[in-house]
């Protein structure tokens, strides 16, 4: 074990110049080797010299674990059972070879676009199916010192939030702690007040329910909140909150169709090239 971790050091020692030096044997099993290239691929980057040389021994440890088991299969296991393994890695790797080419020829073939009326289109018909599992909020907030000079002007603004508004809270938004301001899109309700100190829950469900402006402060800070819209669990979900996993649905339609014309096409050309044929069986 001693003359195992004294070559591990010496191999990581010289760690940076072993990438530039002939490709070197650093573990043998019988008559196959391990190369330092080996273990170099899977090296993370970054890593510690102490680190480094764990990961090597355990990189070992595990390659010889492997052989010693694969070889151990090979006299233990009988020729049925080998059989049945050597088809399980037929089949595996045809299904692997096949999928990954479909997936090439998808990219490169088929057209992902979504035209926005097919994606309203399946909104409406299947409204039913997009109930919301969570609450869900337009809102914006802003959090900043209870001390700041120009706070009142900063509540009266963030609440009209008009154009010249949201320009002016822009321009001074150096003196925000944290702030939100995209109020046109829908987020997780709990996600939203995490950003605050903890609120009871029945606070929080009327300040959104009721799509209220709060405005509260601690020790240190005062929060502004302006709820513009809200949807609860089970209700239908807003079109442009689930938009894009329509779309994803639709692509993988799309997709599903897609490979079965192509594998339709592949035996129409293979029987028209006689390159393949069935048999009937005779009775």
């Amino acid at each position: 074990m001693k003359k195992y971790l004294i070559v591990l050091i010496f191999i990581f020692q010289g760690c940076d110049l072993l990438e530039n030096k002939p490709d070197q044997v650093i573990a043998r099993l019988n008559d196959e080797f391990l190369y330092n290239s080996d273990l170099i691929e899977k090296l993370p980057k970054n890593i510690s010299k102490d680190d480094s040389i764990l990961f090597a021994k355990n990189f070992i440890d595990n390659w010889a674990k492997n052989k010693l088991l694969y070889n151990q299969a090979l006299i233990n296991l009988d020729h049925t059972e080998q059989d049945e393994i050597n088809k399980l890695i037929e089949s595996y790797k045809n299904d692997l070879y096949s999928f990954n080419y479909k997936e090439k020829i998808v990219k490169a073939l088929m057209d992902t676009i979504v035209p926005d009326t097919s994606l309203t289109l399946y909104y409406d018909q299947n409204k039913s199916n997009f109930k919301l599992n969570q609450d869900i909020v337009k809102a914006k907030y802003l959090k900043i010192s209870k001390n700041n000079y120009n706070n009142k002007d900063i509540i009266k603004r963030f609440r009209r939030f008009n154009k010249n508004d949201l320009e002016f809270l822009d321009s001074i938004s150096l003196q925000f702690s944290s702030f939100y301001f995209n109020d046109s899109v829908w987020i997780n309700k709990s996600l939203f007040f995490t950003k605050f100190p903890e609120l009871n829950e029945r606070l929080k469900r009327n300040i959104v329910k009721n799509k209220l402006f709060y405005k509260f402060e601690d020790s240190l800070e005062l929060y502004l909140i302006n709820i513009k819209d809200s949807k609860f669990k089970n209700e239908i979900a807003p079109y442009s909150f689930i938009k894009t996993t329509i779309n994803q649905v639709l692509i993988n339609k799309k997709k599903l169709e897609f490979i079965s014309k192509f594998e339709k096409e592949l035996i129409e050309d293979a029987l028209l090239k006689n390159e393949f044929e069935f048999y009937e069986n005779n009775k």
